[in-house]
């Protein structure tokens, strides 16, 4: 007698089968929508981040800048403050002994780019302010002093200029420059201790304007050594530009900037 047993754990015809071809086709048809679906996702997130950096980047610039300018003008220095009324030029007796001292050294009679003609006995010169459109020069007490020893004073020669951009990807546009040296009596030919730096990119435009309080007028340049500006410095200082950067972005506004001292006018507490 023959038996056909057949064990309840063999596989049947039906264990055995697996997959069809049209369900493979529809699940790698999914996994290749998903995948699509991430990669577009990771492009964009790429994209977003690279325009928020961008973006970011050229914000961080211009407030940077201006926070040295602001710096800088904040605390604009003329030993003037430190005078006496009594004792400028023309004052009682004190004519004759200055004319004397002149006489024996004539440089003290004559301004420099950052100094004043002296105007007492004494030799005292105030700082100059010269300002133009595109640039600005004068003495600052914003220097840090960090070695004691160190050749270099806490005030410093400060000069901002617009320049033509050299770099290649910066095409036809300007830079901000700020000059500096902590060495405030040497002439700028002489002067080893001088250092430029560039502050601010990608400038279509850059104008400086100056507030003149007892006028109430906004000038286009200013000279301490002039009659017109003798002894005086600006109340304000504005800067307006116009800013290009990277992914299409651009600024164009102004800053306005006063010194903490009052060496004039505007009572910077107010």
């Amino acid at each position: 007698m023959i038996f056909n047993y057949r064990s309840k754990h063999s596989p049947s015809a039906c264990d055995r089968a697996g997959f069809t071809l049209l369900e493979v086709l529809i699940a790698m048809a999914i996994l290749v929508f998903i995948s699509f679906a991430i990669y577009q996702a990771v492009v964009e997130s790429y994209k977003l981040r690279v325009v928020l950096g961008d973006e970011g980047d050229f914000n961080n610039a211009i407030r940077l800048s201006m926070n040295i300018v602001q710096r800088d003008i904040s605390m604009i220095y003329s030993p003037l403050l430190m005078a006496a009324p009594k004792a400028t030029k023309g004052s009682g007796n004190s004519e004759a002994e200055f004319q004397q001292v002149v006489a024996q050294d004539p440089g003290l009679g004559e301004a420099t780019r950052y100094w004043g003609a002296a105007t007492d006995s004494t030799g005292l010169r105030p700082s100059r302010f010269v300002g133009a459109e595109g640039k600005m020069s004068f003495i600052s007490s914003s220097h840090l002093r960090v070695y004691q020893d160190a050749p270099e004073s806490e005030l410093a020669k400060i000069n901002y200029e617009l320049q033509k951009s050299e770099r290649e990807e910066d095409g036809d546009s300007y830079v901000l420059v700020k000059t500096e040296s902590p060495n405030v009596y040497t002439e700028d030919d002489r002067d080893k201790m001088q250092q430029s730096y560039p502050l601010l990119y990608g400038l279509k435009s850059l104008q400086f304007a100056y507030y003149r309080k007892d006028k109430e007028r906004w000038e286009k340049s200013w000279d301490t050594e002039k009659d017109e500006f003798k002894g005086l410095y600006p109340d304000i200082i504005r800067v307006q530009f116009e800013a290009f950067g990277p992914s299409n972005l651009s600024f164009n506004g102004n800053f306005e900037f006063r010194p903490e001292i009052p060496l004039n006018g505007i009572d910077p507490s107010t």
